[in-house]
């Protein structure tokens, strides 16, 4: 699976900037498609060639998708599935649409549309600060406006005059950067590749939808014949293939690895490859100097951000997990398709620091280096500390937890790459569950049905702001067991 090779936020970036060289390729692509188009069919107007190359586009990409998943019904039949990728496809396909409509005026010339699209990256940025996803240092705004000014002047000095069809250009920027900011969201508890299934249908069904709007009935057949023209068909096959399956696979797995203006960060290198591959290609006459301004503008943005979350690492923050728990007889009704989660805890005595890392045996977890509070926690091995290692879908997250009092605890948590696997297969205390979610009155609560040893064994567990936080318990919901040791998935696990 393509988690097993980015599942660490290097490999994931470098996953993405290879997101970012196809979709530079996409540019080339659609430029020879629509270069045969206009040849053999002049009469065809530039709003139509675009509405039915987008439908031809997607639609390929989720017919060649859907032999290849396995379980497709779970895909369109799970309803937080389902739900995340129609919103993340109607997303997508609004920020196609507003940036197609908008170079299909002659006033915006491809210079125009690049820089006010590479504007999704401020607005990334503000969107994840209002929404509290994410925190702006000052390199880190410093890093987003060379990035945003590098990928709108790589091909020169854009000539902005901020009529209709700009507007409708930043309409689509603004878009692009929601589908960012809702991807990091909708991606963290979803199969992702069903994600994808469902937001490719997403799109080439609004695209059908739309096309009569943009193709008079006496055009149908001359789209459809440029079908079996080779110089249009095999542009547009690799914009599907390529542009739009793997691309949109690929980010829709990786991203989550990722901080949202970090991701959009990447994406911005894309007009880098564009005018490359255009130059190389003889396709956009000589070098200028903007070239190199602009993209070193953006690559100098993209450092910045990186040495930035390379200090944000360097800090775990210890987050404090409040949590009332309750045993079941039964699981509650209308539940969606569980999630397996096997853990393993390890011993505390096992950890140790060496130059400020933090190690389990002798592999590497994390950088420490400004985190005191922990350092004592592992120096002393205090009490009521555990260690745990859990596998989550194909992703491993390692997690240091003190029970502060019932229901109190506090907490750090890495993810980490698959060199811990083999861990799993060791003889420790272990669990495995089914866990289950379930949203009331817009509390989040957990259920988990115990496998192996525990069989028959079901908590539920929601968590607060406060202990004694008013909250409606559900009938299902049985004793409550938030002081109770002998229900702590510590005290369960056992060696199998």
């Amino acid at each position: 699976m393509i988690e097993n090779y980015f599942n660490t936020k290097k490999k994931a970036t470098f996953g993405l900037i290879l997101v970012t060289l196809i979709w530079g390729l996409t540019f080339i692509w659609m430029d020879w498609a629509v270069e045969v188009a206009q040849k053999e069919k002049p009469n065809l107007s530039h709003q139509t060639l675009a509405a039915s190359f987008v439908f031809f586009r997607f639609f390929i990409a989720a017919i060649i998708l859907l032999p290849f998943i396995s379980n497709i019904k779970e895909a369109f039949s799970n309803i937080k599935t389902r739900n995340g990728g129609i919103w993340l496809g109607a997303i997508v396909w609004s920020g196609f649409f507003f940036q197609m409509i908008g170079i299909a005026y002659p006033d915006v010339t491809p210079a125009v549309s690049a820089f006010l699209t590479s504007l999704y990256v401020i607005f990334t940025a503000l969107i994840g600060l209002i929404l509290g996803r994410q925190k702006l240092t000052f390199f880190m705004m410093l890093g987003v406006l060379l990035a945003t000014f590098g990928a709108g002047w790589i091909s020169g000095p854009p000539q902005l005059n901020f009529n209709l069809p700009e507007w409708l250009t930043v309409i689509g920027a603004f878009m692009f950067a929601a589908h960012i900011i809702a991807t990091d969201r909708v991606t963290q508890d979803r199969n992702t590749t069903h994600l994808t299934v469902v937001m490719l249908c997403t799109v080439a069904t609004i695209s059908l939808i739309i096309l009569p709007f943009f193709v008079s009935k006496k055009e149908y057949n001359d789209i459809f014949d440029l079908l079996f023209l080779p110089g249009y068909f095999i542009p547009l096959f690799c914009c599907a293939l390529f542009g739009s399956l793997f691309a949109l696979l690929l980010l829709t797995i990786l991203q989550k690895h990722l901080s949202p203006v970090r991701a959009a960060i990447l994406y911005a290198l894309e007009p880098v490859w564009a005018a490359t591959f255009s130059l190389f290609l003889g396709m956009e006459g000589d070098v200028t100097y903007w070239l190199f301004f602009g993209g070193g503008a953006l690559i100098i943005g993209n450092l910045i951000v990186e040495i930035t979350n390379l200090n944000s690492d360097k800090k775990p923050i210890a987050q404090l997990e409040i949590e009332r728990r309750f045993l079941l007889k039964k699981l509650p009704e209308s539940l969606e398709n569980g999630q397996i989660i096997h853990q393993i805890y390890l011993p505390l005595e096992s950890l140790n620091i060496k130059n400020n890392k933090l190690f389990f045996k002798d592999k590497i977890i994390s950088d420490i280096s400004q985190d005191k509070e922990l350092k004592s926690i592992i120096n002393e091995s205090k009490k009521n500390t555990a260690c745990r290692l859990r596998k989550k879908d194909e992703n491993y997250y390692f997690t240091i937890k003190i029970r502060n009092s019932p229901g109190v605890r506090t907490e750090w948590e890495w993810e980490v790459s698959d060199i811990f696997e083999e861990l799993l297969k060791g003889k420790y205390p272990r669990i495995s569950k089914n866990r289950y979610e379930k949203i009331i009155n817009g509390y989040t609560w957990e259920i988990d049905e115990f496998l192996n040893n525990h069989q028959g064994l079901i908590i539920a567990e929601i968590e607060l702001k406060k202990l004694d936080e008013e909250i409606e318990i559900p009938n299902w919901a049985g004793e409550e067991i938030t002081d109770k040791i002998e229900y702590l998935n510590y005290t369960l696990a056992s060696i199998e």
